[in-house]
């Protein structure tokens, strides 16, 4: 807006600044966000990993800009933290995950540490030891527990959370489910990859390395399995889940010698819990070069990344049919490799991570299917109400050992 005159009186200029903006549309203050990017390469001895914290605002603006505002070495003082709690070195940052109050961050490694982390100090609170693995533990919209898978052991497990008295706490006789029982057939490998639950809380739902579904009551001791799935009806080794619209949708990813390559998306009907649910495929690229990993809901729409085909589809929950996608290819980076994805609060802008030459975790070394070559966080724009997306770029991410870059960019998640 065109500064007023001096000679006009301050309060006619109020007056008349409070009317044209109702006319034209004054455009809303922006909400303060960050942006945590984990970045699973060592920074220790076999140990560590970065932790990067971006401002969102400045990242959506200009990414090719944007650098983080602070970067931790999970090698440092909180490496330190969680050997003291477990006798054992932190080592790949896998997934990053915060809980509903955005007061504490969770952060899973594939060391098997879970760590929680008060948000605004980046202090940390606890670093339990799940066992050899923590893939992804996924935080219960009523804020009473962290579900967490472990692929290593084959478990499942509950871990209580109490926030605001900065408790963590799970009993390994009440709170552990081994899923080699549910093994056999057309479910031949039931190590977990990636755990949630629909908005009620109650209901965990399990993507197998070998393929299939395993939906948990996690309300119950001992928590129970209601509902399953085989490998014909979800192909292996998903790790994209959201719920909209009173819909699951997962999808099978690849990465795994089972599934070097994989690209499915699911709908599951979730309705008729605990005495039933039923799938749908919505979509599916056998015949590409595709790899499905991270998903995310944006408005009414599901957008799923494609790490090997270096794309976001789109998806309308409405009539589950894709309707377009959004490519990541750039004459800067023709390799970007997206990964997993999170959303600005205002849902005008998607932050996906990037992979870079060296990924560490789900890539098959003749595949390629996770390899890129930059690695940093892409930032998409949002039109139509979730129905389109633009790319805008990237802001890159760095960790050079002996003149090579050995980045790896996984774990994303935005605190509103």
């Amino acid at each position: 807006m065109t500064h007023f005159r001096t000679t006009v009186s301050q309060g006619y200029s109020i007056c008349l600044a409070a009317m044209l903006g109702v006319l034209i549309g004054a455009a809303p203050a922006v909400q303060a966000y960050e942006v945590w990017v984990a970045d699973q390469s060592d920074t220790g001895k076999e140990s560590g990993g970065y932790l990067h914290i971006f401002d969102g605002a400045k990242l959506a603006a200009d990414p090719a800009a944007a650098k983080p505002a602070q970067t931790i070495d999970l090698a440092g003082e909180i490496g330190k933290f969680c050997e003291d709690a477990t006798k054992k070195a932190v080592r790949r940052p896998h997934m990053v995950f915060f809980n509903a109050a955005q007061d504490h961050v969770i952060i899973s490694f594939l060391s098997g540490h879970v760590l929680f982390m008060d948000a605004a100090t980046k202090k940390p609170d606890a670093c339990l030891l799940m066992g050899k693995n923590a893939h992804a533990a996924w935080p219960t919209p009523n804020q009473k527990m962290a579900i967490t898978a472990n692929i290593a052991d084959k478990k499942f497990i509950r871990i209580w959370t109490d926030y605001a008295a900065h408790k963590f706490s799970f009993d390994p006789d009440k709170d552990v489910l081994n899923l080699v029982s549910f093994e056999g057939g057309e479910r031949p490998d039931a190590s977990p990859i990636c755990p949630i639950t629909e908005s009620t809380s109650r209901y965990a739902f399990i993507t197998l390395r070998g393929g299939g579904l395993l939906v948990v009551d996690v309300t119950v001791t001992p928590m129970k399995v209601v509902a399953t799935l085989d490998n014909n009806q979800i192909h292996p080794a998903g790790c994209g889940g959201i719920e909209s619209g009173g819909t699951m949708y997962i999808n099978s990813g690849g990465g795994w010698p089972v599934a070097p390559l994989s690209y499915d998306v699911y709908a599951i009907d979730i309705s008729n819990l605990p005495k039933s649910i039923s799938v749908k495929l919505v979509s599916q690229r056998d015949d590409q070069f595709a790899d499905s990993h991270g998903m995310a809901a944006v408005g009414r729409y599901v957008w799923n990344a494609d790490r090997a085909g270096n794309n976001v589809e789109i998806i309308d929950t409405l009539s589950n049919l894709s309707v377009g996608s959004v490519d990541l290819t750039t004459s800067a980076n023709a390799d970007p490799a997206p990964d997993l994805m999170d959303v600005a609060p205002d849902g005008q802008y998607v932050f996906v991570t990037l992979r870079g030459q060296t990924p560490l975790t789900g890539n098959d070394k003749d595949a390629h299917n996770a390899k890129g070559t930059i690695p940093g966080v892409g930032v998409i724009h949002v039109d139509a109400e979730g129905r389109v997306g633009h790319y805008k770029g990237q802001a890159a991410i760095t960790n050079m050992k002996e003149g090579k870059e050995t980045a790896d960019a996984h774990g994303i998640a935005v605190r509103k």
